[in-house]
């Protein structure tokens, strides 16, 4: 976007266009917490809490001339079979690895466990979630610093997201902790597949829900605290892993940050 164009502009999307991250976060954090507060009333304003980022993806990318990449993001779909099979694979692989962990430890086999119906549609619907953290935030602050230093602000930013519902009744900070124990290093582990797939949504999305349903299917008798410290710490573990293998090689990003110089579709 030229800056004849940028003159052109109303003030609040001139606004947003010149601080892009900040007010993505101001309405992906507005507009989820919002709706995370009628959680009470009902169930359907935590689904549409989902997408929160997506609107402060949109918001922001139509503000600065980038809906086009950020639209492109959103329907790669061409990319090798690998990438979804990684994506789904990988959190599988990690809970199954902290089933050892529990047997090992004396534990009966925890066995296999089922989905519900909601944890299915909210496999899908972390779209919503996807289209904002890895299809806009994350390529956005890669362009700044280095894959592991995205992947780490992704996750804080991810997890604090989360905060409204550590706040409802029956939550806590406590509960909120162990959750950043696990979703930080799993937003690190992610950032390195989603570079990998050229920021895909959909690979994205893959790896998100995989994560979500893991858990419930490998680990469903095995108290959920002690699964997410478990996942958590071997996610973080796969992270340094996946830091030190990353510093051995040339620095270089698989894809372009975000360029304000295209032109909106």
């Amino acid at each position: 976007m030229t800056a004849t164009e940028r003159r052109s502009m109303g003030p609040v999307r001139r606004a947003i266009a010149s601080h892009p991250i900040a007010s993505y976060l101001i309405i992906a954090f507005g507009a989820s917490w919002a709706l995370t507060g009628l959680l009470s009333v009902s169930l359907l304003f935590g689904l549409l809490a989902l997408f929160g980022p997506t609107v402060a993806a949109v918001v922001v990318t139509w503000a600065d001339g980038t809906l086009g990449q950020l639209r492109h993001r959103i329907t790669d779909w061409r990319l090798s079979p690998r990438l979804y099979l990684v994506g789904l694979g990988v959190p599988f692989v990690v809970t199954a690895t902290a089933a050892i962990l529990w047997q090992l430890a004396g534990h009966a086999a925890p066995g296999l466990g089922s989905i519900s119906a909601i944890e299915v549609l909210i496999f899908v619907l972390v779209i919503g979630e996807e289209i904002g953290w890895r299809g806009f935030l994350m390529p956005h602050l890669r362009g700044r610093m280095s894959l592991p230093a995205a992947g780490l602000a992704t996750g804080i930013v991810w997890s604090l997201w989360h905060l409204p519902i550590y706040l409802q009744p029956g939550q806590g900070l406590a509960a909120f902790a162990v959750f950043a124990w696990w979703v930080v290093p799993f937003a690190v582990v992610m950032g390195f597949v989603a570079e990998r797939a050229r920021f895909s949504v959909l690979v994205a999305t893959v790896m998100h829900g995989a994560a979500n349903i893991a858990m419930p299917i490998l680990l469903p008798s095995v108290d959920h605290t002690w699964t997410m410290l478990a996942t958590g710490t071997i996610y973080l573990l796969l992270a340094g892993a996946l830091v030190v293998q990353s510093r051995s090689r040339s620095p270089q990003s698989s894809v372009a940050p975000f360029n304000s110089t295209e032109v909106a579709a």
